[in-house]
């Protein structure tokens, strides 16, 4: 029994050499594997999130590129008004175009200014009355035209803010480039929607959003579930 002493030693050390080869190796995948999701899209839409929770302006311009989805989000808008008003010709279009490219960038500037109000403090700005817009007591209010934050006016068309993350359905990557599909949802209306949106891959690693792809779609799909849910009422 004495000479299996030293191979039993042995058989020990090794055992114990085995155990804290297998530790290091699970760290070293561990740390790779959060490397790894550091550079996923996911991981910059959960910053992105991060830094609206801390107010963290520079955070969010970081990866999101707001200039970007206002002039994107505008155009969208703008041909979504285009086709509501079918009645319009084509000499009456030319000359509302027109007049579009002259506001463009001052909309797009208020939009970009609304969307970091919101990050810095939680909120958009009121309107001259000092009320927050969505709240007006006016008695005439839906004849009035709209006035205000057009970021603001955007979130009443869609309303958006009433809209919930569930979850991010789907990733798709092609080199520098992702489309992330995110299922919003609306409680009050039983509704699932869903947003596309494009993210362009920064030299860290990180991604940025550039444009939501669906937006006219997206609105689309809300005004029509409006539609039916005033009809089932």
């Amino acid at each position: 029994m004495e000479e299996m002493a030293p191979y039993e030693a042995g058989n020990g050390r090794n055992k114990k050499f085995i155990a804290i080869a297998v530790v290091i190796l699970l760290v070293i995948c561990g740390i790779g594997g959060y490397l790894y999701y550091k550079r996923t899209p996911a991981y910059s839409m959960q910053l992105i999130q991060e830094s609206v929770k801390e107010h963290n302006w520079e955070k969010f311009s970081r990866h999101v590129d707001t200039k970007n989805l206002a002039d994107a989000a505008f155009d969208d808008i703008i041909e979504i008004s285009m086709e509501e008003r079918g009645d319009l010709d084509e000499h009456t279009k030319a000359l509302a175009m027109s007049f579009v490219k002259l506001v463009k960038p001052n909309i797009t500037s208020l939009l970009e200014s609304a969307v970091k109000e919101y990050v810095e403090t939680g909120e958009f700005k009121k309107d001259e009355t000092g009320n927050a817009k969505n709240n007006s007591t006016t008695q005439n209010k839906k004849a009035a035209p709209k006035k205000g934050n057009p970021a603001d006016n955007l979130l009443q068309d869609t309303k958006a803010d009433k809209l919930k993350f569930s979850s991010i359905k789907s990733t798709e990557t092609n080199d520098s480039t992702a489309i992330v599909t995110l299922e919003l949802r609306d409680e009050a209306a039983s509704a699932n929607y869903e947003l596309k949106i494009r993210m362009i891959q920064l030299e860290d690693g990180t991604w940025k959003v550039s444009k939501i792809d669906n937006l006219k779609e997206f609105y689309k799909a809300v005004k029509e579930n409006e539609k039916q849910h005033k009809k089932a009422a």
